[in-house]
C-alpha cells in the first residue's frame, strides 16, 4: 500500500509541476510573440515563397553535421521568433535587430545553429567541434566565421536572451508536458498502454508537421501549434472524436475537408473503436486551457497546413516527395 500512495504522490506532483511550468512558458512566450498591433502585419507573408523551407533545410544540414537533428525543433522556434521580431521592425530602427534578408544569410542560420547547440542537451565534447563543422561547410574562412559570431550577438541582443528553453520553449516540449498531464489524468490501464503509446506518438507527428510546414508566429504561437497538432494527432487515431474537436463556428463540410489532410483521419474513426478515448475537456484540462481554445487551435492547425500545402513550396524547390518522410521529428 504504501508503494501504492508513493506512485500516486509521484504522479500528483508531476502534474502540478508540469501545470506551473506550463504558466511560466507561456508568460514568456507572450513577450517572444507578441500579438501584432499592425492588422496589416503578417510575419508569414514576409517569407519569400519556398525561403521558409530553404532556411530549414540549411538548418537541418548544419545540425546534421553535428549529429543533433535532434535540435530541429528549438532552431525552427528561434528562426521563427527572429522573423516575428523582424515582421515589427520599422527602417529607420537601429541595430541589433536582423532584418528578414540577413535573416535568410547563411551565416544568421550558423548563428542559430550556434546558439541551439549551446542552449540544448547535447553535449557539444562528442561531436565535431563548431568551428569544423563551419570550416567543413565553408563558412570557416575568417571573414564568414566573425560575420557569423557577430550576427550570433545581435541574435541574443534581439532576443534579450530568451534563445532556447525554458525561456523558448519549441512545440515539442510544449506538447511532451501536456502528454506528461495528460497521462497522469487519463491514468491507461495495462491492456490500454498500446494505444496510449500510439496515440502520443500521432500528437507528436502532427505537431512536428506543423513546425516544420506552418511555422510559427504571433498569431500561432508554439504553445497554439503544439496544441492544435496534440488534438488533430488525437483524432487522426480515434484517441478524440473529430466531430468534438469542430468550433461550432466552423462548418462540417469544411472541417472534414480539411481532415483529409491528416492521415486516416476520418475513415480510421469509422472503423476502429479504440479501448482508449479522450474527452475534449480532458485534454484541455491536461493543457491548462479550455475546449474552446483547443477547438480553435485545432482548426487555426488544420488550416495552416491546408495553406502550406497550397503554396507547395517544396516541389516549388525541386525537393524530393521523400523528403518530408526523411525529416526526423522535431524535439
Amino acid at each position: 500500500m504504501k508503494v501504492n500512495n508513493s506512485i500516486a504522490l509521484d504522479a500528483e506532483t508531476c502534474f502540478e509541476e508540469l501545470g506551473e511550468i506550463l504558466g511560466v512558458w507561456e508568460k514568456h512566450e507572450a513577450l517572444t510573440f507578441p500579438e501584432a498591433t499592425d492588422s496589416h502585419v503578417n510575419e508569414q507573408r514576409l517569407f519569400t515563397p519556398g525561403a521558409r523551407a530553404k532556411a530549414q533545410h540549411c538548418l537541418r544540414v548544419l545540425l546534421a553535421h553535428h549529429s543533433a537533428l535532434q535540435e530541429f525543433g528549438a532552431a525552427l522556434t528561434l528562426l521563427d521568433a527572429l522573423v516575428s521580431m523582424a515582421s515589427k521592425i520599422e527602417s529607420s530602427h537601429p541595430s541589433p535587430f536582423l532584418t528578414m534578408e540577413e535573416l535568410m544569410e547563411l551565416a544568421s542560420l550558423a548563428a542559430i545553429v550556434r546558439l541551439v547547440l549551446k542552449c540544448g542537451a547535447v553535449s557539444l565534447s562528442q561531436g565535431p567541434l563548431i568551428s569544423v563543422v563551419e570550416e567543413h561547410l565553408e563558412l570557416g574562412e575568417a571573414l564568414q566565421t566573425d560575420l557569423i559570431t557577430a550576427r550570433e550577438l545581435r541574435i541574443v541582443a534581439t532576443m534579450a536572451g530568451r534563445v532556447a528553453a525554458p525561456s523558448l520553449p519549441a512545440p515539442g516540449q510544449w506538447l511532451s508536458s501536456v502528454l506528461g498531464r495528460l497521462e497522469v489524468l487519463a491514468a491507461p490501464q495495462p491492456e490500454q498502454a498500446g494505444e496510449f503509446e500510439v496515440a502520443m506518438r500521432s500528437a507528436t507527428a502532427a505537431t512536428d508537421l506543423l513546425a516544420r510546414r506552418v511555422g510559427m508566429s504571433p498569431a500561432f504561437p508554439p504553445r497554439v501549434l503544439a496544441m492544435g497538432g496534440c488534438v488533430l494527432g488525437l483524432v487522426a487515431v480515434g484517441a478524440v472524436a473529430a466531430d468534438e474537436a469542430r468550433p461550432r463556428t466552423v462548418s462540417l463540410s469544411l472541417w472534414e475537408s480539411l481532415l483529409t489532410l491528416w492521415p486516416g483521419g476520418l475513415a480510421k474513426q469509422d472503423s476502429f473503436k479504440p479501448m482508449l478515448g479522450f474527452d475534449l475537456e480532458l485534454v484541455a484540462k491536461a493543457a491548462c486551457c479550455n475546449s474552446d481554445d483547443l477547438q480553435v487551435w485545432a482548426f487555426r492547425s488544420a488550416q495552416g497546413l491546408h495553406d502550406a500545402v497550397n503554396s507547395n513550396w517544396w516541389s516549388a524547390l525541386g525537393f524530393p516527395s521523400q523528403l518530408m518522410s526523411s525529416l526526423v521529428p522535431c524535439q
